[in-house]
């Protein structure tokens, strides 16, 4: 993965150097021109570019969750923080919302039961919304992940911001 430099600027009095063949000081020169000189030194550190593909997890909500929800809990809800999409924090397959069905098979949990246990126990704690509809023409229920837990972009849609809370 490609880095990048972190420098830092550098202050130095443009009064002290002078142009070679005028004898007038850099200050003297660029004033009044709109022109500004920076200096740089490098530092120690570097930066590793923002990937295209990325959630933002509020690590705060995150330690609260780790007293609420148990690991295996914790391991699934960990699972689906990257499925986040729209402006309404859907967890989706691909580009359209997962169903129980196709959720329930991302996270191979094999019995329906622990499926709708770990889906009610999330909904509890106020991490997931159920919302039940028809959606693409059939009645389908779909999950909104709290923006206060994680998501994966900057706008909301203002309406699920009043589904949920800071945990």
């Amino acid at each position: 993965m490609q880095t990048n430099k972190v420098t830092n600027n550098v202050k130095i009095d443009l009064d002290s150097f002078y142009n070679a063949d005028t004898g007038e000081s850099l200050l003297s020169e660029i004033a009044g021109t709109k022109t500004s000189v920076t200096f740089k030194k490098d530092t120690e550190l570097v930066t590793i570019p923002k990937p295209d593909n990325f959630s933002f997890i509020n690590l705060d909500t995150l330690t609260k969750l780790y007293d609420l929800l148990s690991n295996a809990e914790l391991g699934y809800l960990l699972k689906m923080f990257p499925l986040t999409k729209t402006e309404m924090n859907m967890i989706c397959n691909n580009t359209i919302p997962h169903s129980n069905a196709t959720l329930q098979k991302y996270l191979n949990i094999k019995s329906n039961k622990t499926f709708h246990t770990l889906i009610s126990r999330l909904i509890k704690v106020g991490v997931l919304y159920q919302m039940k509809g028809n959606i693409q023409g059939a009645v389908r229920v779909v999950y909104i992940m709290n923006p206060f837990v994680s998501n994966r972009r900057k706008h909301f849609h203002n309406s699920i911001i009043s589904l949920f809370k800071e945990i």
